[in-house]
């Protein structure tokens, strides 16, 4: 067995002893080690005394002369001297060994007592976190008056809940709208295959109308599983890429010029360029959302231009359309999951939903933010912020 293994049982020991029990046998330990120092330093020097008695020295003074000086041995003198000394010697050890034992045992209890009187809060905080459960997450602990790290801690361990809280209602309402988007094309695919399967003799634009029908549908699930697997796997992609903005914008454009011919909006981006760091694959998917919801949501023969500029350390990728506009209520609103001001206007332009919240999230994972700057009836401009 190696020294490093026969340490393991020790420590593992160690480390499941409660925090009480560490700090009272630290405490014993040290006040264990002065006693004993201090046992042989005091036995020591009384020791050493006592033993100085043997060369015992009479000096007397002449008043014409030198004084004269010459050694005793106090043992001629009282015969029993050198017994009483081993005798003294041997009551002091006693004694001195008796106190420090009895030192060591006071120092250990009081520590104990003391620890657990110290940790009390610390238990009841303990007690109370053990009691929330992910049903009453809203509920806050109350925070002792002591301003101490107890208190500290718990005011910590508050805000903590309430951001899990938060997120968990989040969570909740992203699962919920999530269902509901997947189960919408599912009971329209079922409910068109229960219509059909009562037709004795279906025709041919009736076949062709169904799987028309479940082509559609089977699109938009898809559509809403490839956005929902990007939502849950940003976390893991890389953020260290170093990018420039014009031209991450000049090859969105390029991408989506034929949908912009489609609905004949003209796209433009300004001459200007920040360099900034994170992922281009996610910032692309941020800025293409932006512009690809501009051109979805704009007027016949409109236009959709980007300008780039830095403000204060900050990177502001403007996209700036001549659509519908976005009302107040609504501004940021749609940065959430699964909103849409017009519900079915997005299902026939193929929208979920997520487009923007996606863009959201990818601003919030580059330490930026995504808001819209100003909205009227001729058009819209959407910003992203991200750090230089």
């Amino acid at each position: 067995m190696t020294h490093t293994q026969k340490k393991a049982p020790l420590r593992s020991f160690f480390a499941k002893m409660t925090l009480q029990w560490r700090l009272t046998a630290l405490t014993t330990l040290l006040v264990t080690v002065a006693c004993i120092f201090m046992y042989f330093f005091i036995s020591h020097s009384a020791v050493s005394g006592m033993d100085d008695l043997h060369d015992y020295a009479i000096h007397i003074d002449q008043n014409d002369s030198s004084p004269i000086t010459f050694q005793v041995d106090p043992s001629m003198l009282f015969p029993q001297i050198n017994d009483q000394l081993a005798q003294t010697k041997q009551l002091f050890m006693i004694k001195s060994l008796a106190v420090t034992i009895v030192v060591i045992l006071i120092s250990s209890l009081s520590t104990w007592f003391l620890t657990r009187k110290s940790l009390a809060p610390l238990r009841s905080l303990s007690k109370k976190i053990s009691d929330i459960q992910a049903q009453n997450l809203s509920v806050s602990i109350d925070v002792p008056e002591s301003h101490d790290e107890i208190s500290k801690l718990t005011e910590a361990f508050n805000q903590m809940l309430a951001r899990l809280n938060n997120a968990f209602d989040v969570q909740k309402q992203f699962s919920a709208n999530a269902a509901h988007e997947l189960r919408t094309p599912l009971a329209v695919m079922q409910t068109n295959l229960e219509v059909f399967s009562k037709k004795k003799e279906p025709s041919v634009s009736e076949y062709q109308t169904l799987f028309s029908t479940i082509l559609e549908q089977t699109n938009r699930l898809s559509h809403l599983a490839s956005i929902l697997l990007d939502m849950t796997g940003m976390q893991r992609v890389k953020r260290s890429d170093t990018i420039s903005l014009a031209a991450l914008a000049d090859e969105v454009l390029c991408d989506l010029a034929p949908i912009a011919d489609q609905k004949q909006i003209k796209l433009s981006q300004s001459e200007t360029d920040c360099i900034v760091t994170g992922s281009y694959l996610l910032l692309y998917r941020a800025v293409f959302n932006l512009v690809e919801n501009a051109i979805k949501y704009n007027h016949p023969d409109g236009s959709v231009h980007i300008n780039i500029k830095d403000e204060n350390g900050f990177a502001l990728i403007s996209i700036k359309d001549t659509g519908i506009g976005i009302a107040p209520e609504n501004q940021e609103k749609i940065f959430t999951p699964f909103f849409c001001v017009d519900k079915s206007r997005s299902r026939t332009m193929g929208g979920a939903g997520l487009g923007l919240a996606l863009v959201a999230e990818i601003a919030q994972l580059h330490n930026g933010t995504v808001y819209v700057s100003e909205s009227d009836s001729e058009g819209s401009t959407i910003i992203l912020k991200l750090p230089l």
